[in-house]
């Protein structure tokens, strides 16, 4: 009888394992989504904040700069990230297998160098101290600012600041002036920083994307579709209840309402027929600016090489699925 109830008891070990193991198949396990603060890329956490993400198959992590992001890419933490077109370029340089899944803003003014009150004009900023996130966006921004004024490196000292670290670093006397995106901002001009220069004045634009990680964005090509038709569905509520939506959005930020709603004045939202437009075509738009931008930062030594044909970056299939399924 013993010999009998051990059989038993080890038959449904046998089923509850086997059980267990088909809950983790790649579909139903979290898919990873991670971004650094940015406007456009609310609509992820306002589509979670909506009821309109399963939260047993998405997992959603605002991380605190965009270096955070790239490490948490890189390491194989996210499964898709938000990231600026020139950061994807720098981990497709790094090795890393990404596919361009969306094309979601351009930053109109978003990315700016904001100086003390005191500092009245790029010259002024010779022997100043300028912060900005060597990993992102704001590289360019120096470099148009070096461009402008024949200022460089040796003419000014800079200092690694993260997102997340730059209105402490203003209120502090050791730096001059920092590259900052929105919408810190805004929380910057509230301080009374003076804007001196931003991104409405590269000659290529600063275009943040969607990327998923290429071992994974076949397998797991439904989940991450419906993530991104969710993403768009959220931006369709901010049209139609603007207040509502950025009051949900600024108590998640922790920023007044007005703050944000100017943050989004210096962004232009490409929405998801026009991203897939973007995306589309051989050479496709988002290609060939990425080979301009390529050429750019390899010129000025900001970039490694890279081995692989751009084309193969893109993606169309998940933005189709997540506008005609």
């Amino acid at each position: 009888m013993n010999l009998f109830v051990n059989k038993v008891y080890r038959l449904i070990l046998l089923v509850c394992l086997f059980v267990s193991l088909l809950s983790c198949t790649p579909y139903q396990k979290p898919l990873t989504i991670g971004a650094a603060p940015w406007p456009n890329f609310e609509f992820a956490f306002l589509a979670n904040e909506l009821g309109y993400l399963n939260k047993n198959q998405y997992s959603l992590l605002e991380l605190t700069s965009s270096t955070s992001v790239i490490q948490a890419f890189q390491t194989g933490k996210l499964d898709v990230a938000f990231l600026s077109l020139d950061q994807v370029l720098t981990l497709v340089a790094l090795g890393l297998d990404l596919k361009i899944i969306s094309v979601v803003d351009n930053s109109y003014g978003g990315d700016a160098l904001m100086a003390k009150p005191e500092i009245k004009s790029l010259q002024d900023l010779k022997w100043s101290a300028i912060g900005y996130e060597n990993k992102a966006a704001g590289a360019l921004l120096l470099d148009e600012v070096f461009n402008l004024t024949g200022l460089n490196n040796q003419t000014v000292q800079l200092h690694e600041v993260k997102q997340n670290e730059i209105k402490g670093a203003y209120l502090q006397n050791n730096i001059d002036a920092l590259i900052v995106r929105e919408p810190v901002k805004q929380q910057l001009l509230a301080l009374g920083a003076r804007e001196l220069i931003n991104s409405k004045s590269l000659s290529l634009p600063i275009t943040n994307v969607m990327v998923a990680r290429g071992d994974i964005y076949q397998e797991k090509e439904g989940q991450i579709a419906n993530f991104v038709r969710q993403f768009y569905r959220a931006h369709m509520f901010y049209k139609k209840n603007t207040e509502d939506a950025l009051t949900a959005m600024s108590v998640r930020l922790q920023l007044y309402p007005y703050f944000l709603k100017q943050a989004f004045l210096n962004t232009r939202f490409i929405d998801s027929k026009q991203s897939l437009m973007r995306l589309s075509g051989s050479p496709s738009n988002i290609q060939l600016q990425a080979e301009r931008l390529s050429k750019l930062m390899s010129e000025k030594h900001m970039l490694g090489q890279i081995h692989t044909d751009l084309s193969s970056l893109i993606t169309t299939r998940i933005l189709e699925r997540a506008i005609y399924e």
